[in-house]
């Protein structure tokens, strides 16, 4: 009976129990459950650790399960991928971009508006210097906003970073948000008693 070498590990495994030579067709199946017992054993033992799994539980009735439905469906992923990449962008503060193709093309045309740009800098008249200028400082201005727009999106600021930078553009402000917390504070104790 020619070995396969599709499964030589079950024939390596038969063969140094001797089952092969000196066994019934009993032993040989027998030893055969046990070398695939023992196959998924270790497989599984090694998948988890190289792959841990986590098991959770969402509740359909509180409406946990459908957000993440939604969520997924509108990210056009998995609700298990879209659970992954979530937890990641949240842990390194990230942001899980719904339409990379859409962030994508907007780069690009960007990017086409710098090439025009760029185009009509390289025809440089004697007498519009000032032109040359004017379109550098738009070349700029384009290249600050693609690199606005990347971080804006895949690294949005937290609230605390947003309202705080606010504060620094404007100091007035901080007075205006003091009195909206206090206020909403307020709201709140109200609604309790």
């Amino acid at each position: 009976m020619p070995r396969k070498a599709k499964n030589s590990g079950m024939w390596a495994y038969l063969d140094a129990l001797g089952v092969l030579e000196k066994g019934t067709e009993e032993e040989i199946k027998s030893a055969k459950q046990a070398y695939r017992k023992q196959y998924l054993l270790n497989y599984k033992r090694n998948k988890r650790a190289t792959k841990p799994e986590f098991t959770i539980s969402l509740i359909k009735d509180n409406g946990e399960y459908s957000t993440i439905l939604s969520s997924a469906k509108h990210h056009k992923l998995s609700i298990s991928s879209f659970i992954r990449l979530a937890t990641l962008a949240y842990i390194n503060k990230t942001y899980v971009v719904p339409d990379r193709f859409q962030i994508a093309k907007l780069e690009q045309l960007l990017s086409q508006c710098l090439n025009e740009i760029q185009r009509i800098a390289q025809k440089k008249d004697k007498f519009f210097w000032e032109k040359d200028q004017k379109i550098k400082n738009i070349e700029k201005q384009i290249e600050n906003l693609e690199i606005d727009i990347r971080e804006v999106i895949e690294a949005p600021c937290t609230l605390e970073e947003l309202i705080i930078k606010e504060i620094n553009k404007k100091p007035e402000l901080k007075g205006r948000l003091i009195t909206i917390i206090s206020s909403l504070q307020n709201d709140c104790k109200n609604k309790i008693t």
